[in-house]
């Protein structure tokens, strides 16, 4: 192998490096990312070997990764081929980075789907609790503010699966206005409160309770993501701290879920210990509302679409550059990181329409 050659295998490995790590800062299984990458990278088939070579992940890491990609229910189209005369397994991906991305959006999307009308069943619950107390009017604000969120979630994933072809090809966005009409419109039952039975013997607690139940019926994740889900709730359907025997009677997690949950939200600085005067139990509360918490999610996604083009355009690019050849390795790598430049400053830019059109 030559000097050159060398060269732009390490630089092919600082990319990979780079991508997988700044995926697992947007959630996603570093893993998998830097597997697929490396075979969008190459274009061509490579042995667990070669994969291993260039992702720096152990042989199990790689053969169970692949296996992902590979099975029948993935998303991505990584085939696993045999050559004449050669017992070693082989995998390819004809995806373009744009391909990906189109998958990566629709994926998204599916993902956000979650419907929040079940809160209609609780509304009228809420309404015959007397008195109105603070604690009841801190719940119904939150139901309204699910359900308006959901109506603002279902206009955005109407524009971008009508317009995602055209934004991902030019880079301009349509007039996403006709999208938000009716998430601007009031929120409404979608069943007659008529229709619906309050139990005789009714608290505020049984609903947050119900509340949890009908969301993790409509998000089907399970194990430590399914507590998370649930102590996030739990935490913002309270108006107080609460303490994690509370969170336990409300969720129905375990002790060592609520704990490691919370040490999490509290390493994230979601959530902030509260301490009582002469009281030795620990409290927690969100340190943001909400709607904060969740705008904050996207913004933190377009922080890091911005790094990720700030270091292929500052640090890949110009070291690429330097390489003194033509060879087709050199323009396919380029090639490959100029698509990334081009789809990430599409998604940073709809991250930022996004921000815009609904915090007004």
């Amino acid at each position: 192998m030559s000097n050159i050659e060398d060269q732009l295998l390490e630089l092919k490995k600082d990319y990979l490096n780079f991508i997988a790590q700044a995926n697992k800062s947007l959630g996603y299984n570093p893993y998998l990312k830097g597997v697929l990458f490396t075979l969008m990278l190459e274009g061509e088939s490579l042995s667990q070997e070669q994969i291993m070579e260039l992702t720096g992940y152990s042989r199990s890491m790689v053969s169970e990764t692949l296996s992902e990609l590979t099975d029948f229910s993935s998303r991505y189209s990584v085939r696993e081929i045999r050559k004449p005369g050669e017992k070693r397994k082989y995998y390819s991906c004809p995806l373009s980075f744009l391909q990906y991305t189109k998958i990566l959006a629709k994926t998204n999307l599916e993902s956000s789907e979650t419907s929040y009308d079940f809160i209609d069943k609780l509304f009228p619950r809420l309404e015959a609790l007397t008195p109105q107390t603070p604690d009841v009017k801190h719940v119904f604000d939150l139901f309204i503010f699910l359900k308006s969120t959901y109506s603002s979630v279902q206009a955005l994933i109407s524009y971008v699966e009508d317009q995602l072809d055209l934004i991902l090809e030019t880079g301009k966005f349509p007039d996403i206005n006709p999208y938000i009409v009716k998430s601007q419109e009031k929120v409404t039952l979608s069943s007659p409160t008529s229709e619906i039975e309050v139990p005789k013997s009714d608290d505020l607690t049984q609903i947050k309770r119900d509340f949890i139940t009908y969301l993790l019926d409509n998000l089907p994740p399970s194990g430590k993501q399914r507590d998370l889900i649930a102590v996030y709730f739990g935490l913002y359907l309270e108006r107080e701290p609460v303490t994690q025997d509370q969170l336990k009677e409300l969720t129905g997690a375990s002790r060592t879920a609520i704990s490691e949950t919370l040490s999490l939200f509290t390493q994230l600085k979601t959530v902030k210990l509260v301490k009582k005067p002469k009281d030795r139990k620990k409290y927690y509360s969100p340190l943001i509302d909400m709607a904060d918490y969740s705008f904050s999610k996207y913004t933190n996604q377009k922080r890091i679409f911005t790094r990720i083009k700030t270091g292929i355009s500052t640090e890949l690019l110009p070291e690429l550059n330097k390489f003194s050849t033509d060879e087709e390795g050199k323009k396919k790598f380029e090639q490959f990181l100029n698509e990334n430049l081009w789809c990430y400053q599409v998604l940073e830019d709809f991250i930022t329409l996004m921000y815009h059109t609904f915090s007004k």
